[in-house]
């Protein structure tokens, strides 16, 4: 059995999913720190720019009207 796709909006809501998982957390290493704050910042750019998609209505697939 299929799953349904992901609309744009359930794939916002598992992205600030993602990104509550490490917010607030501390990494035992530099590396794992800057890791953790570069997800953070790109999950941050990518969700920015899927409100700027949703706003101007763009076309898309699946059941989003």
């Amino acid at each position: 059995m299929a799953e349904q796709p992901l609309s744009d909006r359930e794939i916002f809501a598992l992205l600030d999913q993602a990104v509550d998982l490490f917010r607030g957390q501390k990494a035992e290493t530099e590396g794992g720190e800057a890791v953790m704050e570069m997800f953070i910042k790109n999950t941050d750019f990518i969700q920015r720019a899927m409100l700027i998609m949703l706003a101007e209505n763009r076309p898309q697939s699946g059941n989003e009207p």
